[in-house]
């Protein structure tokens, strides 16, 4: 602190001189970790001698000559620092709208100094330009991260970050995690006496008080809001003084409410509504009568709780507090309900739902603006890595450009090579295989068209017999010899399904697919009738009937759903082809 107090005086004593940039200079080339309180007492200079027209026509004269000095003498880090501080000094005068596009060019401005303590001084002052509801969360995190792995200390202002992040956790509904936040702001506030707006310390307790009552920790709620009577002691404003010691007071009245405790409630609420009407906050002035609704209503005194909700909703209205407009709409469509009349209950219940969407749409928009957030700075990042990484392989691309090329031909060319041969030796490997299986085929076509011939000889063969045997006597029929002529066992009818399938191996998968409970026999059959044999043919190699044929075959249309014999033969002539 002692160094700050020195940089402080020395600052001030330098902006007399009309051309004192000098110390300007001198802090912003600074990268260690006392860097952001060097650059920090320029501000604090500002803000001591703002509203003096002199030292604005200094500083503006300042501003011209740093602007000019780093056109000569570029250099990122005063670059960065300058914008940084036109920012904060156009947000204390009143013009800082202009600036609002500046704070994304000094991030990236910023990136290839890979200096993490001027990132975060970037992201704290990012977090608080408007439109910030989208930002304000992502950027104080940001900040917080880097800010404790480096060392709060080192920071000014930094209560600052964790209220930020405590207000917008809390406003998502997120208590337990806003609390943390908010206890450690509170932790730290002594760490630079300084730096620190004591008006941060009042709004933060009114944070970490109304997160308790939601949580119904109702004495954890009241401690801090009498910090918050306690701090107004020191507080130079009225206004801060009438509104916050009705806003204390109100909340610890409704602490009392809650837990039925309605003599202590009563006086506390009174001088929140009187103290919020004295200083004409809209606001307060609907909680404080939303307050008072709650309280006759714990009561069943519904007649004053509806007055006082009907006075929340006539406040709230015209301004839009969906939050009260929701609450009192509630409260007074159930008194309705109970008292009537029970069109204004279903009114009121309208009204409630209405506004209850618009503020559950207005939270996920908040939480979708979150989202997009997130991932705009991540593509901030990655853009920035790239960014970087391109501008560092510049020269040594340059000087390697030819031997890259020339390395990654011989590559190109050893991986097309040995990808052909591959190739190569696939392609006569495939050839083999499709001669040995076109030699199979072949083999087995040739054995089946000789099994068929051999059938119709022996069908042949068997009606010549039974010529004979109807041209002589029994005696000398001899049944030895019909015997003989046995065409098909089960031996021989595994022999031919093997070469039928090396023949045609589509057949009986196809054969299976369009049945699905096919038997062996009915597989026989379509076999038979795939070779074009006749009834007669088939009978004889089965050893059945003429008549048992038929039979089969009509089991076998019905199974393939078929209405013809004609419509059977030409399904099962295509069964060998592939689908």
């Amino acid at each position: 602190m002692i160094l700050f107090f020195w940089c402080l005086l020395f600052s001030t004593a330098s902006l007399s001189q009309d051309t004192g940039i000098a110390p300007y200079i001198a802090a912003w080339n600074i990268s260690d970790k006392t860097q952001s309180y060097r650059s920090q007492v320029f501000f604090d200079s500002l803000l001591i001698h703002k509203d003096d027209p002199l030292y604005r026509k200094k500083y503006l004269g300042h501003i011209d000559l740093l602007r000019s000095y780093i056109k000569k003498h570029p250099d990122r880090r005063l670059q960065v620092r300058l914008l940084m501080f036109e920012i904060m000094a156009a947000r204390e005068y009143g013009y800082a709208q202009k600036y609002y596009p500046a704070i994304g060019e000094a991030i990236k401005m910023a990136y290839p100094l890979r200096d993490d303590q001027l990132n975060a001084e970037l992201y704290s002052i990012r977090a608080d330009i408007p439109p910030s509801s989208e930002t304000h969360l992502l950027y104080n995190l940001k900040a917080l991260e880097i800010q404790r792995r480096i060392g709060f200390r080192y920071f000014p202002y930094t209560q600052n970050r964790f209220y930020g992040v405590c207000a917008s956790l809390y406003s998502q509904g997120e208590y337990v995690r806003a609390i943390t936040y908010g206890r450690e702001c509170l932790r730290l506030w002594d760490i630079d006496t300084v730096h620190r707006d004591p008006r941060v310390y009042i709004f933060q307790c009114d944070l970490l008080g109304a997160a308790y009552k939601q949580l119904n920790r109702y004495d954890s709620a009241r401690w801090y809001y009498q910090q918050i009577l306690q701090a107004l002691r020191s507080e130079s404003s009225a206004y801060m003084q009438t509104l916050w010691r009705g806003i204390a007071d109100g909340n610890i009245g409704q602490t009392y409410t809650a837990e039925g405790r309605y003599a202590e409630a009563l006086p506390l609420l009174t001088a929140y509504l009187q103290n919020s009407r004295k200083e004409q906050d809209p606001l307060n002035i609907a909680m404080a009568h939303n307050a008072f609704a709650r309280f006759y209503f714990r009561q069943k005194q519904y007649a004053s709780a509806l007055a006082a909700a009907q006075e929340a909703w006539k406040i709230a209205l015209p301004k839009n507090i969906y939050p009260e407009l929701i609450e009192a709409a509630d409260r007074m469509s159930t008194i309705y309900r109970q008292t009537g009349p029970t069109d204004s209950a279903f009114y009121y219940y309208d009204m409630w739902n209405r506004y209850r969407e618009i503020q559950r749409e207005a939270n996920k928009n908040s939480a979708f603006s979150v989202i997009k957030a997130q991932i705009a700075f991540d593509n901030l990042q990655h853009s920035l890595i790239l960014a970087q990484s391109v501008a560092n392989r510049e020269k040594s691309i340059r000087n390697a450009i030819l031997a890259g090329i020339v390395l990654l031909t011989i590559i190109a060319l050893l991986l097309y090579n040995k990808k052909r041969v591959k190739e190569q030796y696939r392609l006569r490997e495939m050839e083999l295989r499709h001669a040995n299986a076109r030699r199979d085929v072949k083999e087995a076509r040739e054995k089946i068209a000789a099994f068929t011939r051999n059938i119709i000889e022996k069908n042949d063969l068997i009606r010549s017999l039974q010529e004979q045997l109807s041209n002589k006597s029994p005696e000398t029929a001899n049944p030895e010899q019909l015997r003989s002529y046995s065409l098909l066992t089960e031996e021989d009818w595994e022999k031919f399904r093997d070469q039928f399938s090396k023949a045609y191996p589509a057949f009986f998968s196809n054969l299976r697919r369009r049945m699905e409970n096919l038997t062996p026999a009915m597989e026989r059959l379509a076999a038979l009738m795939f070779l074009q044999l006749t009834n007669y043919q088939i009978a004889n190699t089965l050893g059945i009937s003429k008549d048992s044929v038929a039979r089969s075959k009509r089991r076998l249309r019905t199974a393939l759903n078929l209405a013809t014999d004609q419509q059977m033969e030409e399904e099962i002539a295509v069964l060998d082809t592939y689908a």
